[in-house]
């Protein structure tokens, strides 16, 4: 497994939360809540102490062994249920088990990156073979040991993420009816066994509390928990429960990295949970709000009916058909994904029949990892279906959410596993040599198959974005002149941005302001307590080496020179009348009943304390919603939008499709001389996940103002050359027959009324 993994491993940072992981792991950071401290301590070590590859490969390397650990796991789980099998069908079936539990399409994706979904899976596969271990060692001293290191480990990774405590449920079904099928003969030991699954199933739920900071909840655990502590204490089991409250302690206690290391102020420091209160509310995650079990998440205030349940529903299912063959074509792929629902059917009743405890340890399992989170996360509408239904991506997810439901799909693939185990002996017991043979062909062809049929599609070594989070970030920040200020707003466009400055050291003069994050107080203070850093002509594009004779001097203060006064009269406010902002040549009018978020003020402020002596930007992705009326002071150079109201007078610059004046000349040199592509250009096609094709048609961008610069100037080949590599990046029938009119009418054409 762990081979598989390694070839198929992202050679640098990736989209989405890795970029923070990576960089929260160097700096001993917090990452955003609930601040994953055991992750990121891991990680530190990890990376610290294997001096193989770059920083970022040495972390997605941690996520693979743990992956190829939890799939070991999860091997010997079958290869106990499979006890009394012929050797060859028992290990045979424990290797499919392990297989088809590690290739399912999302738990690859998951354990080629950094990401905690690796090590929480490794938490959920240790905890299940531990369960497996206490029943076959009840009776004995080390029974009530294997109990109190799943307490220990179940504490502990909370400190990753709390997937790792949905085993609790299948762990206490698993436990419970282990005592009442198989009671100890002694009445004294019956009663203390019973007494400790109480004490550990009351834990659980205390742990899940503190797992999401509930009051209410903790409060009923510890009740249930204390009502627990007596049973035991009366049934002589006097040593258990102190010592699993005290074990579990231990591994809670890794929250105490965030309260500790946040004091310190590392470079990366979300929420800042250096006070009891901010760390409760890291804790329940409180900066990213909340609803209700029966809130409708795409339509608010309205309540979650029996249509919704059927669309997240349907969601889930379309997520299950992506397991096993993803690289597929559709058609096969649903084929496919039919076919393993009928062998994991067939073995689960394999299971059920062979014992019935592993069928219940596995099957709760499957539906608290399953269909139990589709109800409890009531997700809005996938991001790639009901779009008819909901058409604002405000009533979408932002990413598939297949993710959280990795651990359906790999129990799933175990029950697959077992199918295959059934079928092959119903056929071997037929007595036939060649019959036999051809079935355990078959089945390793089947096992085998999610390996072949998913590498393309999980494999974020091979595609050609292998590398596009990394060189968006570089390209971006190399857009940016001198201690510029570059406002970005979503997490791809800044968590790469801090792993490259933090990881790497590249451009660390930019100062980068996420606009989501500025409309909290405790991100401005970090900002105005951060000083500016050093330019480092050395490894900047040749147009800024040149200011290496007369290199710019660093501005003074903090990037951000807010005041604690000045941060906390930054309200959310609606304007009372008209009014206008004048500052470094901008001048923007507000209509009374605008309405200014902080983040808005934020930027406000950069204009007038900075213009026009410091470079301020804004990230091609940041959206025109965030530009505030901004668009006649725009001038787009490389991948981001300088504000400078002056450009105009120069009459050197283009008027740009977008808008905004288009400076030819850096962007020309940028993209030519200094922006890396990893491999985009090296297929004749691309086609990528949907976050990678939104940082694609921000690639697309420059070479569609350099085209239509190229047109007007009546550069044909320039023109051609331009809007063809942006066609290949952001393919559209309109860019295709804009293209074809070049090429068969000149490109006067384009101009023709």
């Amino acid at each position: 497994m762990l081979i598989g993994y390694v070839i198929t491993l992202a050679p640098t940072v990736t989209l989405w939360d890795a970029g923070e992981f990576i960089t929260a792991a160097k700096v001993h950071g917090v990452p955003h809540p609930p601040g994953t401290p055991l992750f990121v301590l891991m990680g530190h070590v990890w990376a610290g102490f294997l001096r193989i590859g770059g920083y970022a490969w040495r972390t997605n390397l941690m996520s693979a062994c743990f992956s190829a650990s939890g799939a070991g796991c999860l091997f010997l789980v079958a290869h106990r249920l499979l006890v009394g099998e012929v050797s060859w069908l028992r290990i045979g079936g424990a290797v499919a088990a392990a297989i088809l539990s590690a290739f399912p399409f999302t738990h690859w994706q998951n354990s080629n990156e950094t990401e905690v979904y690796a090590v929480a899976t490794f938490s959920i596969a240790a905890v299940s073979w531990l369960a497996v271990r206490w029943r076959d060692l009840r009776g004995t001293a080390r029974a009530p040991h294997i109990l109190l290191l799943i307490v220990y480990l179940a504490a502990l990774s909370i400190g990753n993420h709390l997937l790792a405590l949905l085993v609790g449920p299948a762990l206490s079904v698993f436990m419970l009816h282990t005592l009442r099928a198989s009671p100890a003969a002694d009445p004294a030991e019956r009663r203390m066994e019973w007494a400790e699954w109480g004490a550990l199933s009351a834990l659980w739920i205390v742990l899940v509390a503190v797992g999401l900071g509930s009051g209410k909840l903790l409060l009923l655990g510890g009740l249930l928990l204390l009502a627990a502590v007596v049973f035991c204490m009366r049934s002589g089991s006097w040593a258990f429960p102190i010592l699993a409250i005290g074990v579990a302690a231990v591994g809670i206690s890794i929250y105490t990295f965030l309260y500790i290391r946040s004091g310190l102020h590392p470079i990366l420091n979300e929420a800042q949970p250096d006070h009891w209160s901010s760390l409760l509310a890291v804790i329940r995650r409180e900066q990213f709000g909340s609803r209700g079990l029966l809130d409708n998440p795409m339509v608010p205030g309205a309540p979650r009916t029996l249509i919704v349940f059927g669309q997240q529903f349907l969601n889930y299912f379309q997520y299950c058909s992506w397991q096993w063959a993803r690289g597929l074509p559709f058609g096969a792929m649903v084929i496919v994904a039919l076919g393993f629902f009928t062998l994991g059917s067939l073995g689960f009743e394999f299971a059920r029949r062979r014992d019935v405890g592993f069928a219940y340890l596995l099957g709760a399992l499957w539906l608290v990892t399953g269909i139990g989170l589709v109800i409890y996360m009531n997700f809005k509408a996938g991001y790639s279906m009901f779009w008819d239904r909901y058409p604002t991506i405000e009533q979408h997810e932002v990413r598939e959410r297949d993710y959280f439901f990795v651990v359906s799909f790999q129990v799933w693939g175990m029950f697959a596993a077992f199918g295959l185990v059934r079928l092959v002996r119903r056929l071997s017991e037929l007595g036939r040599v060649a019959i036999t043979r051809v079935s355990i062909a078959l089945a390793s062809l089947i096992t085998l198959l999610p390996v072949g049929a998913n590498f393309t599609a999980a494999s974020r070594r091979h595609g050609p974005d292998a590398t596009i989070a990394r060189d968006f970030a570089y390209n971006m920040l190399q857009s940016v002149e001198p201690y510029g200020v570059l406002f970005g707003f979503g997490d791809n466009d800044t968590f790469p941005v801090w792993y490259l400055q933090e990881v790497e050291g590249i451009r660390q003069d930019v100062t980068q302001i996420n606009l989501s994050l500025a409309n909290l107080d405790w991100y401005l203070r970090q900002l105005a307590a951060r000083p500016a850093r050093p330019f480092d002509a050395a490894h900047a594009p040749a147009a800024y080496r040149a200011l290496a004779s007369r290199p710019p001097q660093p501005p003074p203060g903090p990037v951000l020179q807010l005041t604690e006064r000045d941060i906390d009269e930054m309200q959310p406010m609606e304007l009372g009348q008209d009014g206008a902002f004048r500052a470094g040549g901008v001048e923007l009018v507000f209509r009374k009943g605008k309405r200014l978020l902080t983040a808005d003020q934020v930027i406000l402020f950069t204009l007038a304390t900075y213009l026009p002596t410091r470079p301020v930007t804004f990230g091609v992705s940041s959206g025109r919603g965030s530009w505030l009326g901004l668009d006649p002071d725009l001038l787009f150079q490389g991948l981001v939008f300088k504000v400078d109201p002056r450009a105009d007078s120069t009459r050197r610059f283009v008027r740009g499709i977008q808008g905004p004046l288009v400076d030819t000349a850096r962007t020309r040199m940028l993209v030519d001389s200094v922006f890396t592509w990893g491999r985009l250009f090296r297929t004749d096609s691309l086609e990528l996940e949907p976050a990678a094709q939104q940082v694609a048609t921000s690639f697309a961008t420059p070479f569609l103002e350099l085209g239509n610069a190229a047109a007007v100037r009546g550069d044909q080949r320039h023109t051609l050359d331009y809007l063809r590599r942006a066609y290949h990046l952001n393919p559209s029938q309109a860019l295709a027959d804009i293209i074809h009119r070049v090429e068969t009418q000149g490109v006067q054409s384009l101009f023709s009324r």
